[in-house]
């Protein structure tokens, strides 16, 4: 009887807390919005007061821009992500009821429940399928994770955008195309030749693994769920990768980039390209902080990798003119490629699909782990140098 009782009183606060999900949404929203305003506030207050300009700089001085900077991007990515998860949540016909935040379950790099290969594996990598765990390596998800990932980085694209913009007009009285955004016919030029780069250094080093025999080809155009149609997800994924660069290059290699640089010259009397390849420095160790939470991401060898990627990303939009064209397509085409293209694994990101799918075979490529080839070390230096050749030839022509 009492256990009935207790069980009765369970349910009630379970149907208590159900009624209450909308109105908790309603007040994280209304929490997030309140706290993106009072920063965007002090940021004007600050842009237009007297006691924080620096005469060196002749503006706001970057002792204050720089946290205000961080700030402001977290709130306001935290404020879009979320209302990208709403919206993802209504394509995919979630119920109405559902708390703000992400579910456990809308956050997941790996569906445990997906087995792969679905087909009969070559006998090179049968020893492998009886690993505990992800004897591959790969994250998979369905379609319909990838959809709210895709509407949660394009909310997380929007803040960024935002926020640069903000910061802009508010605290540097510039323009937003004085970063280098420019969206002109240079802007996309250069990013269709970044755009190639990337794809071109990922197909590179798939070559080699397939002609050494590091990789096993098992068969192209594959989805996850059998359920869901390829192009589709695929339309899923290129929203995301566009938006991964975007909401990375945008805020790291235009804002702080340009900001740090210009630091540089007004405090410490540093030459303009002294200032820059300072600048490029602090950058990168941000990016490589950006991708700690990924999957791998915390292993030496996968940060090594990304600071190299953060030093040739600046690289880029120096002998670029600054614009961040070349930057933007280069991270897009890289992401785009490697994962959903030839199936390696991307800072272990998550696929639904892959126009290529395969397997290693190698201990060479098996220590790319979780986190792909940003992890492996033969890939260090070929990415670093086609990279810097390629961005060359291109301020060349």
């Amino acid at each position: 009887m009492k256990r009935q009782k207790n069980q009765a009183k369970k349910e009630e606060k379970k149907a208590a807390k159900s009624q209450e999900k909308p109105q908790s949404a309603l007040l994280m929203l209304g929490i997030r919005l309140v706290a993106c305003l009072l920063v965007c506030g002090f940021g004007l207050i600050a842009g237009a007061s007297d006691s924080f300009h620096s005469e060196v700089e002749r503006k706001t001085s970057i002792f204050l821009r720089l946290p205000i900077f961080f700030v402001t991007q977290g709130l306001l990515n935290d404020l879009f992500l979320g209302l990208g998860l709403q919206l993802a949540r209504r394509i995919c016909g979630d119920p109405g009821d559902l708390p703000w935040d992400p579910l456990k379950e809308e956050v997941i790099h790996h569906d445990s429940r997906i087995t792969w290969p679905a087909i009969e594996l070559p006998k090179e990598l049968q020893p492998y399928k009886s690993r505990v765990g992800q004897p591959f390596f790969l994250n998979h998800v369905t379609g319909r994770q990838r959809c709210k990932d895709a509407c949660m980085r394009c909310g997380m694209g929007v803040g960024a955008l935002l926020g640069v913009w903000f910061m802009c007009v508010s605290l540097d009285r510039r323009s937003l195309s004085s970063l280098g955004f420019t969206l002109d016919m240079p802007f996309f030029s250069e990013a269709s030749m970044g755009f190639a780069v990337g794809v071109f250094i990922v197909a590179f080093m798939f070559a080699i693994e397939l002609l050494n025999g590091w990789v096993i080809f098992i068969q192209f155009f594959e989805v996850f769920d059998q359920s869901e149609n390829f192009w589709i997800c695929i339309f899923w994924d290129v929203v995301f990768h566009l938006n991964v660069a975007i909401n990375e290059e945008l805020p790291v290699r235009g804002w702080l980039l340009y900001n740090l640089a210009e630091a540089g010259v007004a405090y410490f009397q540093l030459s303009a390209m002294h200032a820059f390849v300072m600048a490029m420095v602090l950058e990168s160790v941000v990016f490589v902080a950006m991708h700690l939470p990924s999957p791998g991401g915390t292993k030496p060898l996968s940060m090594l990798n990304l600071f190299v990627g953060g030093l040739a990303g600046g690289l880029n939009v120096l002998l670029t003119s600054g614009r961040l064209g070349f930057a933007l397509g280069w991270h897009f085409g890289w992401n785009i490629s490697m994962g959903n293209v030839f199936g390696r694994s991307t800072s272990g990101i998550p696929i639904s699909e892959q126009h290529t799918a395969n397997s290693a075979t190698s201990r060479l490529v098996f220590l790319e782990l979780v986190f792909g080839p940003h992890s492996s070390q033969w890939s260090l230096t070929l990415r670093r140098r086609i990279t810097m050749v390629a961005s060359s030839g291109l301020r060349a022509a």
